[in-house]
């Protein structure tokens, strides 16, 4: 999606310079990358294996900095593995992570969204965010 691309990476230039975080050249591949790639789950190997020259500190730190921030939202598996999206608040969707494979895959479900809206206002909150990960494994 180019507009949440542009969207974002506008977000992330704003947001990196009003925290007086100077844009150095590793930090700027990583986030064009996680822009175009990260708008559902990668991890920071996945990063490290599309970054021609990435180090795994520079990768690592740039996530930890951009999730401090709360430009990406950040999802730890079973296996504590952190995997990371670009976070957009006029775009949401859930996960569904197949226990075969261990594979994410983005969902949207309206019903899901009245539940959580609902049970949001019988436990007196107001709904700011939320999440849901499913695991399952496919039926035979």
């Amino acid at each position: 999606d180019e507009a949440l691309r542009d969207r974002w990476l506008e977000q992330a230039d704003r947001t990196l310079t009003g925290a007086g975080r100077r844009a150095g050249a590793a930090r700027t591949a990583i986030v064009e990358l996680l822009a175009r790639e990260a708008q559902c789950l990668v991890s920071a190997h996945d990063l490290l294996d599309r970054l021609p020259q990435g180090s795994p500190s520079s990768v690592y730190r740039t996530l930890d900095e951009l999730f401090e921030l709360g430009l990406l939202r950040r999802l730890r598996d079973q296996d504590g593995i952190a995997r990371y999206e670009i976070a957009d608040p006029l775009r949401h969707h859930h996960h569904l992570v197949d226990e075969a494979t261990g594979r994410p895959r983005p969902f949207t479900d309206e019903g899901v969204e009245r539940a959580i809206e609902a049970a949001a206002r019988r436990l007196g909150v107001q709904l700011t965010s939320h999440d849901v990960v499913i695991r399952g494994r496919k039926k035979s």
